[in-house]
């Protein structure tokens, strides 16, 4: 066996350690600033006293509807955005991992056999006609860097921040996703809405032309009364069309959502109710720190990017390796035999003549670490500006419904009068044209905003950070939690 064990001189040892010492020194000290989150106690339209008194994990669930839950549920499995997400998700997850391992050693196995066979053609055979032998060798060369001043530790932290900021946008994802849907079936439920009250005009209009037809078979009516009332059945006539029509794509929409675009709209029931949405629980301005997923990725991302700005600083920094080899062989025949052979020795990068290049990089990674600072700030305040928003939104919708249910049921109690005395020969028919038009103003209006209502606490929830759980924020499952249609085979 032979060992190979080399040092270099006393002299030498010594330079190299004063020359690392002095780009240790020169190396800058860099800090990122620190990110300015000013925000209120309370939320103007939504005063609160303290946190949420209920979870927002699946605010869908407090709506008591159970086609809203299903469908939620459904999306999340099955549509494209949540799939894509999830498959995000596992990308970061193994770049993550392939960081990390830079901490490892390195290191291949390599081997080989040979086999010789020659035959004495001419001359004197003095060892036999033949000579056959064949030979074996394997090694092994192993190197693992020494991480004597964190540059590895750095790469590894800003793996790990990377891939809990794709964490967060994986769950952003889905909560956007699940408000998509809510939004998109009290959408549909407004048009099934809208539609049964163009069949209640239409209706209502056929009943006025018959009854002015009779009048003018009998005199009693002039014609340009009758045929302004038939103008008015085919206009009521158009607008159940266009309603209709609303409905059937708002279904086709809600369907590709959910992951079934394929699915006959009809196999979609829409059901014309717009229930009272709940109340939104008290929350602090606060709180959106830790509850919103996208303020919460970027702080991840500066958490990456501060990582970044430590590991082009070390750069700077010698680098120390450990560098082994072993081998061993085998060769058969008269000369045969075993050998091995191992070597250990140790290695010193210095990055002398790369400083201008390292440096010019420091800066530009440093630069690139104080707009992720401006983006959390950013974040922080587009999270706060939309909670607020949607909050006072909600808080007027309170008074706005009262007042347009008082507006609808007066303007309906108005046309129904009207009517009576149209019937009755007491009221002319501009009149009741004149009531019945405000009568479906004001149900169009109720109808809108009780729509918008249901909308407004959507996104009031979405924007306060609901629709997952932050209790393990930095993870996601493994496998979705329904299986998916189409699936993939697990690399080894």
């Amino acid at each position: 066996m032979i060992g190979v064990r080399r040092l270099p001189p006393l002299g030498l040892r010594s330079s190299l350690l004063l020359l690392c010492a002095a780009l240790c020194g020169c190396a800058p000290s860099i800090e990122l600033a620190r990110p300015k989150l000013a925000l209120p106690e309370r939320f103007e339209a939504a005063p609160a006293t303290g946190a949420a008194s209920e979870p927002l994990d699946r605010w869908w669930d407090r709506f008591a509807d159970p086609q809203l839950s299903a469908l939620v549920d459904e999306a999340l499995a099955y549509n494209t955005d949540a799939r894509s997400a999830y498959f995000r998700l596992r990308e970061a997850r193994a770049i993550r991992d392939q960081s990390l391992s830079q901490r490892l050693p390195t290191g291949a196995v390599s081997g080989s056999a040979k086999v010789q066979d020659g035959s004495q053609l001419s001359g004197t055979d003095v060892f036999g006609s033949t000579a056959r032998s064949d030979s074996q060798s394997l090694s092994f060369s192993p190197s693992w860097e020494l991480d004597l001043f964190g540059r590895l530790a750095a790469i590894g932290e800003g793996a790990r921040a990377s891939y809990v900021a794709a964490a967060y946008d994986y769950h952003a994802a889905r909560l956007s996703l699940a408000a998509d849907v809510a939004s998109a079936l009290f959408d549909a439920r407004g048009l099934a809405v809208q539609r049964d009250d163009a069949q209640e005009v239409l209706r209502i209009a056929r009943d006025l032309a018959r009854a002015s037809e009779l009048g003018r078979d009998h005199g009693l009516v002039a014609a340009g009364e009758t045929a302004r009332l038939e103008g008015d059945v085919a206009s009521a006539q158009a607008e159940l069309t266009r309603v209709e029509t609303a409905l059937r794509n708002a279904k086709r929409s809600l369907l590709v959502l959910v992951g079934r675009p394929d699915a006959r709209t009809e196999s979609l029931p829409i059901e014309a109710r717009l229930d009272t949405p709940p109340p939104v629980p008290p929350i602090l301005p606060a709180t959106l720190l830790t509850r919103r997923p996208d303020v919460l990725a970027a702080e991840a991302r500066l958490a990456a990017a501060a990582s970044a700005v430590q590991v082009d600083r070390l750069a700077l920094f010698p680098r120390f390796t450990l560098q082994g080899t072993g081998s061993i062989s085998r060769t058969s025949g008269a000369l045969g035999g075993v050998s091995s052979l191992w070597s250990l020795g140790a290695g010193l990068s210095l990055p002398i003549l790369d400083r201008t290049r390292l440096m010019a990089q420091l800066r530009a990674t440093q630069a690139q670490g104080e707009q992720a600072v401006i983006s959390y700030e950013a974040a922080v305040q587009a999270a706060f500006r939309d909670a607020d928003i949607a909050l006072a939104l909600v808080a007027a919708d309170r008074t706005r419904l009262t007042d347009l249910a008082r507006a609808e049921e007066r303007a309906r109690f108005a046309f129904s009068t009207g009517r009576k005395g149209y019937q009755a020969g007491l009221t002319d028919l501009t009149t009741l044209l004149q009531s019945e038009q405000t009568w479906r103003a004001a149900r169009r209006a109720l109808t809108t905003a009780r729509t918008r209502a249901l909308n407004n606490i959507v996104a009031a929830c979405r924007t306060l950070g609901g629709g997952w759980s932050p209790d393990d924020p930095a993870t996601a499952p493994d496998q979705p939690a329904i299986i998916l249609p189409i699936q993939s085979k697990e690399m080894p």
